[in-house]
């Protein structure tokens, strides 16, 4: 007998049929059409091996629509009236998942983090459409959302997805001095290219800002009031990371314009990267180089709650929260260009073979990064001026998507209006310099 994967597979698999028929059983709401897609393509195989490739293809489609809470593929012999063989039948065995889900999560951004609850009707149309009712509270920058959105795939390319929502956003934002009431609408088309995965947004949000607070500059007051931004914003994020967990190779980019002035009385055009970078030097010894940037060119003056931040446990550490940049009376101001980089060494806990507690890994970091105002791109030689670093070591956990880092950092060189945050840090956040 010939050993597994040697020529006696390859006579099966490489053995010519013909696919008679292809049906999905257990189809309650779920229109034809759209499943129809996923799985034509196993009725051009013509090998047994193409059969196999195919149908494991559809099913992984299948799973994807995310409304079938079990997907099982059956091969049998087809059959005419007669009881002859005519072929192969290959039958997708689904479970539809129920109307109604229910969900509770926690996320993290750069600089805060968030607990939502959110209720979805699934497949509402019959062809995996999505409308959920999200209800998010934040912190530390304590505020809260409301949103109504709505998800459609395009059935013939389920990759590609169109996004409709609309929703209420209050916030605080301590580290300015002021208050953000957000009305917002939006509608987004995701979709995949050879660069990676793009994003396209119109939006539209009519603003109320607020400041609250004792002593609040007059530059943060005077802002106070209603504004209507319309914006179409594109965004690029290529992940060629070895894992996105413990990566240890590869790279990952995501590069983000935005124009505003598309309606409205806010009007500028904004630029953003950031990129990493990972080397693994030795067995689970690793090196990391992350760099960020953006600049924003306001064609009327711009607005606090439009600008760049920069400083905090997430972006440049030793420094407080929004603790770089212009600041006025001890509040930050924000700014209109920036750019940040840190470099780090990640090392394995000794002694440690539990998978979880892998995830747990040491590092020394050094991060360095600047944030100015710049009302025209002649000013962004600035950027240049008045550089702030740190350095330090600590604790990285990966705890699924989110970052988790307690670090002792020790700010380098700072400027005299920088509020300085020295010692231990503690970080949370999806994105980390």
């Amino acid at each position: 007998m010939a050993p597994p994967g040697g020529p006696m597979m390859m006579q099966v698999t490489d053995t010519e049929v013909k696919v008679s028929r292809v049906q999905v059983a257990g189809l309650q709401r779920t229109k034809n059409d759209i499943v129809v897609e996923q799985v034509k393509d196993v009725l051009t195989a013509g090998t047994l091996q193409d059969v196999l490739v195919k149908s494991f293809e559809s099913l992984q489609k299948l799973n994807e629509l995310n409304i079938f809470k079990h997907v099982d593929l059956r091969l049998d012999t087809a059959k005419d009236r007669h009881g002859n063989a005519k072929g192969l039948a290959v039958t997708f065995l689904v479970t539809e998942h129920g109307r109604l889900k229910s969900t509770i999560a926690a996320n993290a951004g750069t600089q805060s983090g968030d607990t939502s609850l959110s209720l979805t009707l699934r497949n509402l149309l019959g062809r995996a459409e999505q409308l959920s009712l999200i209800t998010a509270t934040t912190v530390p920058l304590w505020g809260h959302t409301v949103q109504l959105q709505f998800s459609k795939p395009y059935y013939k390319d389920i990759e590609k997805k169109l996004l409709v929502a609309i929703g209420n956003t209050n916030t605080k934002h301590p580290f300015s001095g002021y208050q953000a009431y957000t009305t917002a609408s939006n509608v987004a088309l995701h979709f995949p290219s050879q660069l990676g995965s793009h994003s396209l947004t119109w939006g539209g949000d009519w603003r109320q800002l607020y400041s609250f607070g004792t002593n609040i500059p007059l530059s943060v007051r005077e802002q106070a009031g209603h504004s209507l931004k319309c914006s179409l914003k594109h965004t690029l994020e290529a992940d060629e990371r070895d894992d996105p967990l413990l990566p240890r190779s590869g790279f990952r980019v995501k590069m983000a314009q935005e124009v505003a002035g598309v309606g409205g009385d806010v009007c500028f055009g904004k630029a953003e990267l950031q990129s990493e970078a990972y080397w693994e030097l030795f067995s689970d010894w690793v090196l990391s180089l992350s760099l960020w940037g953006g600049v924003m060119r306001p064609y009327t003056p711009s607005r606090i709650n439009d600008r760049f931040f920069l400083g905090g446990p997430t972006t440049l550490k030793g420094f407080g929260m929004w603790g770089t940049g212009p600041r006025e009376q001890g509040y930050s101001l924000g700014g209109e260009a920036y750019w940040a980089t840190g470099l780090h060494l990640f090392a394995p806990l000794p002694f440690v073979r539990n998978e979880l507690v892998r995830r747990i890994r040491i590092h020394s970091f050094a991060t360095a990064g600047n944030l100015i105002h710049c009302s025209s791109l002649s000013q962004l030689p600035g950027l240049s001026r008045n550089i702030r670093c740190s350095c330090g070591v600590g604790l990285h956990f990966r705890l699924g998507v989110a970052q988790i880092e307690l670090n002792y950092a020790l700010p380098l060189r700072a400027q005299p209006t920088d509020q300085l945050s020295p010692g231990l840090q503690f970080g949370i956040g999806l994105e980390m310099l």
